[in-house]
């Protein structure tokens, strides 16, 4: 009962937070006009973020002896789910976009929620688990002025504005055996598109005045989707200490995710007029078209991950648990080829992204150093984002670390965990080959909270 209280209140916690974060007042990011948006940095948990996104071979063990968080990203890893575990995360990003000509920067500090998760067993002797949540994917939010000035001295003001982005609500089901795990994660994709353009035509003294024109396109989509993960992990060396009669187990863990191609279904509403279109108060004078409901079909390429890992475990009187991992991903997603809005595609590259994670946890066990019960995690990724804003391909580099903060100690009479996992990512988007270059800064907060729920009693 009181770990069910604590997720209420921290669910509540978080609605309050998506409700009243200003974070549409905060974000200006014309990256964002392609494609579907910004995809969030890492959209994993925490605990993966601090790994430089590591998340497709990141098995249950890997977690140390306190609980575990949720591995949404391959939905192979429920089958291991053996508490039941709540798991939130929220980010604060920071972002200095930089244009080399002309000369211009801009920054943005904003507070967005990352991920809500809730995984438990089905059945632990068949190691089937279950898990389901929301997570944002990607964000759509900018502003963006145009000045040009035409020969006859007149000159032209373009705004640009766009908002929106795409969300996940997905529920997965999993199966582990010995060496392999299966499972599928699907749901619903949803979200929307809106983009408003204002042109005004500034003209000088001697010319006729014209009036401002105003467009609008707002575009609500949604469809099924269906995800597939492959994860297991295989003993390579053991070596028994015969002493302590204890063992220590050198393994590879592997595994792979594939996101099939979807078709979202769309509604779009069409406005086209001229007025005056001040922010304070706009007039419209004519409208030239009016569409509602017109609709259409947005497709969203597959997505590929595979990845591998080694690790070294200790198998104590105690427990288990992994001392160090080292492991390496490579994704890759074909947005240029296989992306159309209504049949039209965007300025955008097919994307690849290689990460490389680092962890290590002393020893969960050592009840007398606390910092030796703490996870350590260290990483590093690079590839090309999606978004292709001037033809040149848009390179992303990042550093991460982070840390899997126990709330208390290991007791071995107690079935109830809480880790604070933090992660903080620092990197940039784009090169000297770019005019636009953005770096950003991202700190996540992940908590977990871990039980043993629906147990038959034993004893009346």
């Amino acid at each position: 009962m009181l770990l069910a209280k604590k997720i209420i209140r921290l669910t509540t916690l978080l609605v309050l937070v998506c409700i009243l974060t200003p974070s549409k007042a905060q974000i200006n990011s014309p990256f964002s006009r392609y494609g579907l948006g910004n995809e969030n940095l890492n959209s994993q948990n925490a605990t993966s973020q601090g790994m430089g996104g590591f998340s497709t071979a990141y098995t249950a063990g890997m977690n140390g002896s306190y609980g575990q968080s949720i591995n949404f990203n391959n939905p192979a890893s429920y089958g291991n789910i053996f508490m039941t575990t709540f798991d939130l995360g929220l980010n604060l990003n920071q972002t200095t976009l930089k244009r080399a000509n002309p000369s211009a920067s801009e920054k943005s500090t904003y507070l967005v929620p990352n991920y809500l998760t809730i995984g438990l067993p089905i059945s632990k002797e068949r190691k089937i688990g279950f898990a389901f949540g929301l997570q944002p994917i990607t964000s759509i939010h900018y502003s963006v002025n145009e000045y040009l000035k035409l020969s006859s001295g007149d000159s032209i003001y373009n705004n640009y504005k766009g908002d929106g982005g795409l969300n996940q609500l997905f529920v997965g089901f999993g199966k582990a055996w010995k060496y392999a795990s299966l499972g599928i994660n699907t749901g619903y994709n949803f979200g929307r598109k809106d983009i408003e353009t204002i042109k005004t035509i500034t003209y000088s003294p001697d010319t006729s005045y014209y009036y401002q024109s105003k467009s609008i396109t707002s575009t609500h989509f949604g469809g099924v989707f269906l995800k597939i993960g492959l994860l297991g992990e295989v003993p390579v060396k053991k070596i028994d200490h015969p002493l302590t009669k204890e063992k220590t187990e050198y393994t590879l863990s592997y595994g792979a995710t594939y996101s099939l191609d979807q078709s979202l279904s769309g509604k779009q509403d069409i406005t086209r007029s001229i007025g005056s279109y001040i922010s304070s108060a706009e007039v419209p004078l004519d409208t030239a078209l009016s569409t509602i409901d017109h609709p259409g079909t947005i497709k969203i390429p597959s997505i590929i991950s595979g990845a591998i890992a080694f690790h070294k475990k200790q198998i104590v009187a105690r427990g288990s648990y992994d001392e160090w991992v080292l492991g390496f991903e490579m994704n890759q997603a074909s947005w240029k080829d296989k992306y159309q809005f209504y049949g039209k595609q965007d300025q955008l590259s097919n994307s690849y992204m290689f990460r490389t994670g680092l962890q290590y946890n002393p020893d969960p066990y050592a009840f007398d150093s606390y910092w030796s019960t703490v996870i350590y995690r260290a990483g590093f990724f690079t590839g090309k984002d999606y978004v292709n804003i001037d033809n040149n391909g848009l390179k992303v580099s990042g550093f991460t670390l982070g840390l899997g903060l126990p709330v208390r100690k290991y007791r071995s009479y107690d079935y109830q965990f809480t880790i604070i996992n933090l992660a903080l990512q620092v990197g940039q988007r784009g090169t000297s080959v770019n005019n636009f270059k953005e770096n950003f800064m991202q700190f996540t907060l992940g908590y977990s909270l871990s039980d043993v729920w629906f147990n038959k009693r034993k004893y009346d």
